[in-house]
């Protein structure tokens, strides 16, 4: 019986890469968010931001937990 890897194991490196991915695109937004704020001092264009930071977070997150799952049934087939 063939054992399937946890999903506690990157076989594919791409967890890091995900993680830093997402932190840069992350504090991106919240740089715009902090410097439109500045800017114009307007409370809801400061919430809208941050909240696209963190949704920005999530979304790279979960495209590479795909792009991993697609690799690894890329693997699959091949054995």
């Amino acid at each position: 019986m063939e054992k399937k890897p946890s999903h506690s194991q990157d076989r594919h490196k791409t967890q890091k890469l995900a993680r830093i991915l997402a932190i840069v695109v992350s504090a991106l937004f919240a740089a715009v968010a902090v410097a439109g704020f500045n800017r114009t001092g307007d409370y809801l264009q400061l919430g809208v931001f941050l909240v696209v930071s963190i949704v920005a977070y999530f979304v790279i997150v979960f495209i590479f937990k795909g792009v991993d799952r697609l690799l690894d049934s890329v693997d699959d087939r091949e054995h």
